[in-house]
């Protein structure tokens, strides 16, 4: 009885050995079939990160072109609202009557000078 028990024993354990066995084999397949795949599609994922990286430095080269355009706008703001406030005081500097056209003038000088010393604080 004890040669039958030891026999069954062994023998499920050879079952259980080969069970074992042919998963690890099937396993490794995919896994081997899996390491194929991404080696064939490895140089797309190349090809795209590389596309994106251009992307992304045309994307900054754009932007820093915009941040320009921004920066030569502003300066041709100021200058333009800075002549349109010399303008608007020398007009009404020049409609006042003859005696105040003098001390017109050299406020106008003076509200020239401290919006020019302003703009370039503010720049």
């Amino acid at each position: 009885m004890l040669a039958l028990f030891i026999v069954i024993v062994i023998t499920a354990e050879v079952i259980i050995t080969c069970q074992v066995i042919s998963f690890i084999l099937k396993l490794d397949k995919k896994i081997c079939d899996l390491n194929n795949q991404i080696t064939e599609i490895t140089p797309e994922i190349e090809r795209g990160f590389l596309s994106l990286r251009i992307s992304l430095n045309k994307l900054l080269l754009k932007l820093n072109e915009f941040e320009q355009k921004l920066q030569s706008k502003k300066e041709e703001f100021k200058f333009k609202l800075l002549k349109n406030i010399i303008t608007t005081v020398l007009f009404f500097a020049l409609n006042t009557n003859g005696k105040k056209i003098i001390t017109t003038i050299e406020l106008a000088f003076d509200i020239k000078d401290f919006f020019k010393k302003l703009s370039q604080t503010i720049a």
